[in-house]
């Protein structure tokens, strides 16, 4: 194995020209200088439309989703609803795996542990990313998405 020469008194140093050089040469992304990243994530972000989660979770409900989803209850006891878990596809219609507290906007299933709030049962359910899962709910719902207007 080779070494590199002694620089500034620490052995197996590699000088920092060096690696300069060799990241600039390199089209790895990844090997990019730290400034080069931030502007390239700058213009990433600036181009990707962002969608406000907070308003959307405010404004849709959990019993949208549910009725949206074809949601039966077998059972409820206040806010809380049992059912077939809509997630992993419950065989029985008569299955109480699935819980739903309506007045927190939370699933849990029992069997499969997914669990989240309604966007995320969306999410799960079709298997979508969150922010495409938002996408599709509002399309559903017939709803304006809640654009993002400034960084």
């Amino acid at each position: 194995m080779r070494r590199t020469p002694k620089l500034g008194g620490l052995p197996g140093r590699v000088r920092r020209s060096a690696l300069v050089r060799s990241e600039t040469s390199s089209s790895n992304s990844c090997l990019e200088r730290p400034a080069e990243r931030s502007v390239a994530n700058k213009r990433f972000l600036r181009d990707m439309a962002g969608i406000d989660f907070n308003a959307l979770r405010n404004t849709i409900t959990m019993e949208e989703v549910l009725n949206q989803l074809g949601f039966q209850p077998v059972s409820r006891t206040g806010d809380q609803l049992h059912g077939p878990c809509l997630v992993h596809g419950s065989s029985s219609p008569d299955s109480k795996t699935f819980s739903v507290n309506v007045r927190m906007g939370r699933y849990y299933c029992h069997k499969c542990q997914s669990k989240g709030n309604h966007l995320e049962l969306w999410a799960a359910v079709h298997k979508l990313a969150i922010y495409d899962a938002a996408v599709d709910l509002c399309r559903d719902l017939g709803r304006d998405v809640p654009w993002i207007t400034r960084w």
